[in-house]
């Protein structure tokens, strides 16, 4: 898979959060992601891989606006404002990278179904 094989226009109309970010960056990181997950049969590619886009894009939009996202929301706290994360697990589970965004959680939960036979 090469980065201009990218669904960019389905990309768009689906992830609209991203609408501001240029198509060189979405490219990008596109390549990028190529390293978060493998290509799999069937229409699971396209859809994996716009979700670790979008969430790799959410990561990086929330860290250049001063948060650092280290593990999933736990608690939100309004007034005062107050945020828990639960802490990072011992080893090397990949998965809690993904859980730090919704489109990671939807990842998750894509590749599990696109692995099970039907």
């Amino acid at each position: 898979m090469e980065p201009s094989d990218f669904p960019l226009v389905s990309f768009r109309a689906i992830y609209k959060a991203f609408a501001a970010v240029p198509d060189d960056e979405i490219f990008i990181i596109a390549l990028e992601a190529l390293n978060y997950f493998s290509p799999c049969s069937g229409v699971c590619t396209n859809s994996a891989w716009m979700l670790v886009v979008a969430h790799m894009l959410d990561l990086n939009s929330r860290i250049a606006d001063g948060e650092s996202p280290t593990g999933v929301v736990t608690s939100v706290t309004i007034d005062k404002v107050s945020v828990s994360y639960t802490a990072p697990p011992a080893g090397s589970d990949w998965s809690h990278w993904f859980k730090m965004s919704t489109y990671g959680q939807q990842f998750l939960a894509l590749i599990k179904r696109c692995s099970v036979p039907r």
